[in-house]
């Protein structure tokens, strides 16, 4: 009896453009705003859309999805207006209802709450002329694979399931003495045992007195015995009770999430099955995940430990107004890198600016710029690499 552990924490959040206002009480919209005229589903194949039709320029928005503790997405248009009813409810599909939180005045902007089924998640955005679509999906969570030679251990929970006898199927904890205790047959030795081993045992006990060829299915609930460790820049680092299905997310949400001085960069060492050597995984977390959460979203193993990395730096010095450590933003060159530090200052000299790289192996390269050759498009902008360091000399007079 698979169960299906949904992303604990797991948010979506994507920014855009779009909405608006109040059913009966009709609000004016100040000149130049975004009105929501309406609601609607479109029932998909593979899905549910909902329609937000809009008219009037379309702002800036943002969606989030929330699992927890109800499978919901928030969409908000600050500034924007609405006509539209305070609740709205929908039958099939994967949107049951959709209320207006707040946004009641003009100007005070639209929230507004979209009730979810337990197995949606968001898939897309779109954005047309005098409309907003918002796409879900199903989310497809498939049951971790309990490894053949996997011992059971203290702490665990057992699934056991009896076919045709629903009052024997249920979910058991591993006591500190290595046993269960299970209607019928009262108190079994499981620890050590892999669940193929435990299947056969109850198959026995249970067929020996109380059932008549017994179908029995044994599996491992969550792994109280098991343990992951993150650390880095997370707020809560440590050691975690590896759960069934427990996902790169679901770690990061029971560590509280990443601190403000953490990077995209996660590093996984995994001990490979079968080998004594460690196996090094590296995740970016600022990339999108896939429809399946496969890709950056890794399903751990017993022993992981995940490292969560601090934000990569670059260095200015010299005759710039603030110099020193700066976090390497995404897609950051030299002119961006002096921006960031203030600006050149009176006395820098923008013709003779020095780039020093530390290349593979540990060989330092320096490269001379002329940052007014980038500003008047005679050369290209140079993108930084993590611990570049850009010098601004004085300039002589």
């Amino acid at each position: 009896m698979p169960r299906r552990d949904r992303l604990r924490g797991f948010a979506v959040v994507l920014c855009l453009s779009a909405i608006g206002a109040l059913p009966g009480a009709f609000v004016a919209a100040p000149q130049g705003s975004a009105v929501v005229e309406g609601i609607s589903v479109e029932p998909r194949p593979d899905g549910t859309v909902l329609n937000v039709r809009i008219s009037g320029p379309i702002p800036s928005f943002m969606v989030r999805l929330h699992t927890l503790p109800t499978v919901e997405a928030v969409l908000e248009i600050p500034g924007a207006v609405h006509r539209l009813e305070d609740a709205y409810r929908f039958e099939g599909g994967l949107v049951r209802a959709a209320r207006i939180e707040t946004g009641s005045g003009a100007g005070d902007g639209v929230v507004l709450r979209i009730t979810l089924t337990d197995e949606a998640t968001l898939v897309a955005v779109e954005q047309g002329a005098g409309a907003l679509k918002l796409q879900f999906g199903r989310l497809v969570v498939q049951k971790a694979a309990v490894p053949e030679d996997y011992r059971i251990g203290i702490g665990d929970k057992i699934e056991i399931a009896v076919f045709d006898h629903p009052d024997l199927s249920k979910v058991v904890e591993v006591r500190a003495d290595g046993t269960i205790n299970f209607p019928l047959v009262g108190d079994l030795p499981v620890a050590g045992k892999s669940a193929a081993e435990v299947d056969d045992l109850m198959t026995r006990r249970l067929g020996e007195d109380f059932i008549i060829d017994p179908q029995v299915s044994v599996d491992v609930h969550d792994y109280q015995s098991q343990w992951v460790t993150v650390i880095g820049e997370v707020r809560t680092p440590g050691r975690y009770v590896l759960k069934r299905n427990m996902r790169l997310v679901d770690l990061m949400a029971e560590a509280g999430g990443a601190t403000k001085e953490a990077g995209n960069g996660i590093q996984i060492e995994r001990q490979a099955e079968g080998e004594a050597r460690a196996e090094h995984l590296r995740v970016d977390r600022s990339a999108p995940p896939s429809k399946d959460h496969q890709s950056v979203n890794l399903l751990l193993r017993p022993g992981d430990v995940v490292t969560l990395s601090e934000k990569e730096v670059f260095y200015i010095r010299g005759e710039v107004t603030r110099p020193g450590r700066h976090y390497l933003e995404n897609d950051m060159t030299l002119m961006k890198a002096i921006t960031v530090a203030g600006g050149l200052g009176p006395f820098g000299n923008p013709k003779m600016i020095e780039l020093l790289r530390t290349e593979p192996g540990g060989r330092s390269k320096k490269m001379e710029v002329n940052l007014k050759a980038i500003e008047n498009g005679k050369a290209d902008d140079i993108p930084l690499k993590p611990n570049d360091t850009i010098i601004v000399p004085r300039r002589v007079f």
